[in-house]
């Protein structure tokens, strides 16, 4: 069903809850330009014929709420540019250098997971008994 200026008149005279967007979807090239809201209400009430039916505050509502709104113009055909293709992202640079681990200084490693090493740490605190160590 296409929205008209007659189903517009309707709602507003029902005080529906949709008329506003709709009235944004009709007049929205209007509702942005920078005039004056009262303006653009005088403007919009005298090309639907009814005077004093939309108020400033619908036209300021819209401007609000409905600014985010993608686009709602119809655009001419054949005029438009189709997008350009995104470019491929670029490979990575692979690192130059060799992450291995490697013993410059030729010592010897040691294991710390080794039964032995565990045996000669020896923790004292305050908390252990003289007699438990």
């Amino acid at each position: 069903m296409k929205v008209n200026k007659e189903i517009l008149i309707d709602l507003f005279e029902r005080k529906d809850k949709k008329r506003r967007k709709i009235l944004y979807e009709l007049y929205a090239e209007l509702v942005l330009t920078s005039l004056s809201a009262h303006y653009v209400a005088e403007m919009i009430s005298s090309d639907l014929g009814k005077p004093e039916l939309i108020d400033a505050d619908d036209v300021r509502y819209c401007r609000y709420y409905f600014r985010k709104m993608p686009k709602l113009f119809k655009k001419l055909p054949g005029k438009t540019e189709p997008p350009l293709p995104s470019p491929a992202p670029e490979p990575r640079p692979r690192h130059p250098h060799d992450m291995s681990v490697k013993n410059p200084l030729k010592a010897p490693w040691s294991d710390g997971d080794a039964k032995d090493m565990q045996d000669k740490i020896s923790v004292k605190t305050k908390f252990i008994n003289k007699n438990e160590t």
